[in-house]
């Protein structure tokens, strides 16, 4: 990389960080807020919140990558066009191709970082900020979740295989011990619902286990009582997108095998992988429009458009990863069709920059 490449690469990356600095502090406050609701249960207190808010950073950073990504190149390409040096570099003859270039090998890395943090930095530090905010709001209850969720309450142990977007239990076994840690009844249900403040469990399975017997009985459905309420099972789920590729990939197997539907989780696992593509075009459809406001539109009404676009894209891949699971399309196609539109869009208005 030259010295041209260097200089352009530090005001793209510098616009991209102070973008990721203001949204990190303003989503921070947010999730501070958000906590106030929480504090003063069991012992949850300020400070736990604060540190939650402040684990919650690495995941925030990766789901505003492809927006700060969009403005931040539309900032430091700004800056540029405004102190006139990218008039100045066009006319020492530098071609529109090798400046696109040199801008698109700085969102190369780029997007070496946003896969550093997607999937080596996020999902620990989001399953540690969740096993601990869960600690603090519940001492009777201790959760673990990567394959299925596991959980104590009292001398009754908890397995759940899955639970669903809208907090519906998949494959329930209890395991009731009395006090002396002897197992004396295994209830499984095929899913379980939260109705009137318990769980109702349907499908309902009931071994008995007795010193010189085990019996055997059906019910249709059954409520159970539980401290582990919808609340501290959204808390403990990891998000699909907050897994690791590879983890996602062995999940997705795993809900296969079980006969679980893995809709969601495939959904996350192709936009991992198709994210680098995003963040290139996030870069590259910034490009044309810092050069058309040159000539034609103040840089700030265009970084306005430019922050609609970018809230657009979020919207429209929102609606299509949704709209592909009710229709059971292909999820590579319904994940990666906004950001081919995104990049189509980019190269036909670069095709009008002269």
């Amino acid at each position: 990389m030259n010295l041209l490449e260097r200089y352009i690469g530090r005001a793209v990356a510098g616009g991209v960080l102070s973008v990721i600095g203001v949204l990190v502090i303003l989503f921070t406050v947010i999730d501070f807020i958000d906590e106030f609701d929480q504090i003063g249960k069991h012992q949850y207190t300020l400070w736990h919140a604060f540190i939650y808010s402040l684990l919650k950073i690495p995941e925030r950073i990766y789901q505003i990558f492809p927006l700060a990504t969009l403005l931040g190149s539309m900032i430091g390409l700004g800056v540029l066009s405004r102190n006139s040096e990218l008039i100045v570099i066009r006319s020492s003859g530098v071609s529109l191709l090798r400046l696109v270039m040199a801008i698109m090998k700085t969102a190369l890395v780029l997007v070496v970082a946003a896969i550093l943090i997607g999937e080596v930095v996020a999902p620990p530090v989001q399953q540690y900020a969740n096993l601990k905010r869960v600690q603090a709001l519940s001492k009777e209850i201790s959760l673990n979740t990567e394959y299925g969720l596991w959980a104590r309450d009292s001398e009754t142990f908890i397995h759940v295989r899955r639970v669903t977007s809208s907090g519906q239990l998949q494959g329930i076994t209890l395991y009731q011990f009395d006090k002396e840690q002897q197992l004396k009844k295994v209830i499984g249900a095929k899913d379980a619902d939260y109705v009137d403040k318990h769980w109702l469990l349907k499908k309902v399975t009931i071994t008995q286990i007795e010193k010189n017997r085990i019996t055997k009985k059906h019910a249709k459905q059954m409520p159970w009582g539980s401290l582990l309420d919808p609340q501290l099972v959204n808390v403990v789920t990891v998000k699909p997108e907050m897994l690791p590729i590879w983890k996602l990939g062995s999940y997705i197997d795993y809900l296969r095998v079980n006969g679980l539907d893995a809709a969601q989780y495939q959904l996350a696992f192709w936009g991992k992988l198709v994210m680098p593509l995003t963040i290139l075009a996030m870069v590259l459809i910034a490009i044309p429009f810092v050069f058309v406001s040159q000539r034609q539109t103040p840089i700030g009404k265009q970084i306005l458009i430019g922050f609609l676009v970018g809230i657009s894209f979020f919207i429209l891949n929102k609606l299509s990863g949704q709209m592909g699971i009710v229709y059971q399309l292909h999820p590579l196609l319904v994940v990666i069709l906004p950001t081919l539109t995104v990049m189509f869009i980019g190269v036909m208005m670069l095709r009008r920059v002269r």
